[in-house]
């Protein structure tokens, strides 16, 4: 009995053993084919992410990011959620050693500029000032500072806060974004206008008329893909056919989902929601488009904290580049 108890207890380990293995064996290649997948989408589009979705902690943030192969890194909010624009000395020499340390490169620096009301115009929004318009110059010159310092000439910009009837003011808008660009050439940087729905550019329609109007060189567009369904416009393909593709310097990816633009829209993951961004990349690469793109995750989703939902993001998002990249 104890000969017959051995025997089968070690067939059964054995049978185990063999069963296990070959549950496992078709994921093992799987996995190795989704890493490829994601290295070339990687090789082909220069992704990254706005490193305050994944952490307040600069360094936490390029850590976190390092892990899904990233090299891109957009900048907004470090330590403490305060703007990079008022960085110590000390904090951009530490930013500009972690970047070295981690091996990233920056793609933007996001600043507040003309985030503001225009003088003499009345928001539609209950919006705070991020900084008064007396200071924006002020911020544009040190915005251009950190962006020497950490090695990327592109800055983000708006639009003012948006009013009842943005064509009204349109000209002096352009009037304004003149005079920043002006400034920012002088500094040797470029300024990037973000379509951003609180603002008077809203939509890619709105972003196409308004580099129309605005002609000097070192003025382009921050293309988020997600912020004109909030005003009615499909971003992908109408907003993003009439924009000058030449002009498009960086790319914000995020996922929305709405019953229809403009009607119950609300921030989803990156891969899923209402946005074809399989098409988008595409197109991109179509029209050759070599510039840098960023995660921007702002969904708040049920039971999980901000980071699992922009981790979740980051992966659906890797998961589309591999997509179009194919």
């Amino acid at each position: 009995m104890e000969g017959v108890f051995n025997m089968s207890h070690l067939a059964r380990r054995n049978f185990l053993k063999n069963l296990m293995a070959a549950s496992a064996a078709p994921f093992i290649p799987a996995r190795m084919r989704a890493a490829t997948e994601t290295a070339a989408a990687l090789r082909i589009f220069k992704l990254g992410a706005i490193s305050d979705g994944f952490s307040d902690d600069f360094e936490e943030a390029l850590k976190l990011m390092k892990g899904y192969g990233l090299e891109w890194v957009e900048i907004r909010h470090i330590w403490g959620r305060v703007y990079n624009t008022e960085a110590s000395p000390e904090q951009i020499r530490q930013i500009r050693g972690l970047l070295d340390r981690y091996g990233f490169r920056v793609s933007v620096v996001s600043t507040a500029l003309y985030k503001c009301t225009l003088p003499g115009t009345e928001p539609v929004g209950n919006h705070k000032d991020a900084y008064p318009y007396s200071e924006q110059m002020d911020l544009l010159k040190r915005a251009a500072e950190r962006a020497h310092a950490w090695g990327t000439q592109t800055l983000r910009v708006f639009t003012f806060w948006r009013v009842a009837e943005p064509e009204k003011i349109a000209g002096r808008v352009a009037e304004e974004l003149e005079k920043a660009a002006a400034v920012a050439r002088e500094a040797g940087v470029r300024l990037a206008i973000e379509d951003e729905g609180s603002c008077n550019v809203g939509t890619g329609h709105e972003l196409a008329q308004l580099l129309t109007s605005v002609k000097a060189p070192n003025v382009g567009a921050n293309w988020d893909v997600g912020n004109p369904w909030f005003g009615d416009e499909v971003s992908f393909p109408s907003g993003y056919d009439v924009l000058p593709k030449d002009r498009i310097w960086h790319v914000h990816l995020k996922g929305i989902a709405c019953e229809a633009p403009g009607k119950q829209c609300h921030d989803a993951f990156a891969d899923q929601g209402s946005i074809d961004l399989v098409g988008q990349l595409r197109a991109l690469r179509r029209d050759h488009y070599t510039g840098t793109m960023s995660l921007e995750c702002e969904y708040h989703a049920p039971g999980m904290s901000h980071l699992q939902t922009t981790q979740r993001s980051m992966e659906g998002l890797l998961k589309v580049a591999a997509m179009a990249a194919a």
